[in-house]
């Protein structure tokens, strides 16, 4: 929803790239090209594409940057980090064994933990409710800023902003 939003946000449309199967979109942020791509598989297989184009394209897990739901934060808050493990994220691990790395920076998106006893797989592939479009909305957005500051400002800058949101 949020490598959408990027796109969208700069009038491009995504393509699908041949060789990995991944759609693929290209946007400049400031005067940074940014390839976004986005695997067409499930989310737990997400590295068998997102690999093969970091391959093709030569680029480093130093220069990846993944937006990601992430239950471990509250609903609506964005946060930023560099590394660290996956916490139980399938499409982290899939996509850290294909880069070969988990130094890769995060734009990890809350959506907070399942209500009651509530299977968090189930959790996480569940609709967002009506109710709170308002709010997916603000994530969704503030998601793309964090994305955008992150490429102009590197890391720690933007970490200072967005953290303080």
């Amino acid at each position: 929803m949020v490598a959408d939003g990027l796109v969208f946000s700069y009038g491009e449309k995504y393509t699908v790239h041949r060789k990995s199967g991944a759609e693929v979109a290209t946007v400049r942020i400031g005067d940074q090209p940014v390839l976004v791509a986005k695997a067409r598989t499930y989310m737990n297989t997400t590295g068998r594409q997102i690999g093969p184009l970091a391959k093709y394209y030569g680029v480093t897990p130093d220069e990846v940057i993944v937006l990601h739901d992430e239950l471990d934060i509250d609903f609506g808050q964005v946060r930023l980090k560099r590394g660290g493990g996956e916490g139980g994220h399938n499409g982290l691990r899939s996509l850290s064994q294909a880069l070969g790395s988990r130094d890769y920076a995060r734009v990890r998106l809350g959506i907070g933990r399942p209500p009651g006893r509530q299977d968090p797989a189930a959790y996480v592939l569940k609709p967002f409710p009506s109710a709170d479009r308002a709010e997916v909305e603000l994530l969704i957005g503030n998601g793309v800023d964090a994305a955008e500051l992150l490429v102009r400002q590197g890391l720690e800058s933007a970490q200072n902003v967005v953290h303080a949101w």
